[in-house]
């Protein structure tokens, strides 16, 4: 009996492993036999395994154009160009003033003439001379002269000689001179003609002065002010125009009235130095890096 125990071990051991041989091939046959195009379970999973050709992924080109504007798409309207656009190209940039005055002296000669006096009308050559403080503020001296065939007669002269009745029918003006300030508080630009941009500023100015007639008193205290503007032509030369009213006292014998004389005048505004710099330059983006 106990020798029967071992050799009923050893019986099951042996047909244990038979039963393992035995099976070995079935299962190699399971796993390396045919699909059958008939039977649609083994298509479907034939379909997962292998998938068709036309879904394998192509390699993405890669484009060739490296400009850095893309072609114009004719097709295009502007509102889908307005969305393409990057923030930096829809930024406008704040255009400079293309004339700068500061630390610069200006001279202006001019010729004047009188446009309310009713018994004259009188033509002066003079100028004006003035040093900007800023773009603002300038200092200004100026003056002109009258020459005597510079002055016509209106006929309102004679009515006035014989009534007596104004001081100021035999007076003829022969200059004046005065300083002053200047305020400058416009400057805007201009399209003529939608070909040309015409760059201009405005001011207002006041001063004090004499005027010189030839009446018994020939030096009378003045005062004035004016408006005015300037058309720069380029960076030196300017064109200038202003409305100049002058207030003094006039006196013939023992009567005393306040005059005034309205000038125009247009003339040439010469700028020193010639030229300029901008105090500030504005930074430029590379795209390049």
């Amino acid at each position: 009996m106990p020798r029967l125990v071992p050799l009923l071990i050893l019986g099951l051991t042996t047909a244990s492993a038979f039963a393992l041989v035995g099976s070995a091939p079935v299962f190699a046959q399971d796993e390396t036999q045919e699909l059958s195009l008939d039977d649609p379970e083994a298509a479907a999973v034939g379909a997962v395994e292998q998938p068709p050709a036309e879904l394998a992924l192509e390699p993405v080109p890669t484009p060739t154009d490296t400009s850095p504007l893309a072609p114009v798409d004719p097709a295009k309207t502007a509102t889908d160009e307005g969305i393409d656009l990057t923030l930096q190209d829809r930024i406008k940039a704040v255009s400079r003033k293309t004339f700068l005055k500061t630390g610069r002296f200006e001279l202006a000669p001019s010729a004047m003439m009188t446009v309310n006096d009713p018994f004259y009308r009188t033509i002066a050559l003079g100028g004006r001379v003035a040093w900007h403080v800023n773009e603002a503020f300038a200092l200004e001296v100026g003056g002109a002269y009258v020459p005597p065939f510079f002055i016509q007669e209106l006929e309102p002269v004679d009515l006035v000689r014989e009534e007596l009745t104004l001081i100021n029918a035999d007076n003829d003006v022969v200059g004046f001179a005065d300083v002053g300030v200047t305020f400058s508080p416009l400057y805007g630009k201009v399209a003529l003609l939608g070909d040309s941009i015409i760059h201009f500023d405005g001011f207002v100015s006041s001063g004090v002065g004499v005027t010189f007639d030839n009446g018994a008193d020939l030096i009378h205290p003045t005062m004035n002010i004016g408006v005015g503007g300037r058309i720069f032509l380029n960076r030196w030369l300017v064109i200038r125009a202003d409305v100049r009213d002058y207030v003094y006292p006039q006196d013939k014998g023992f009567v005393s009235t306040l005059q005034n004389l309205l000038f125009v005048g247009v003339g040439l505004g010469i700028y020193f130095p010639l030229d300029f710099d901008y105090q500030f330059e504005a930074a430029r983006v590379n795209k390049n890096g």
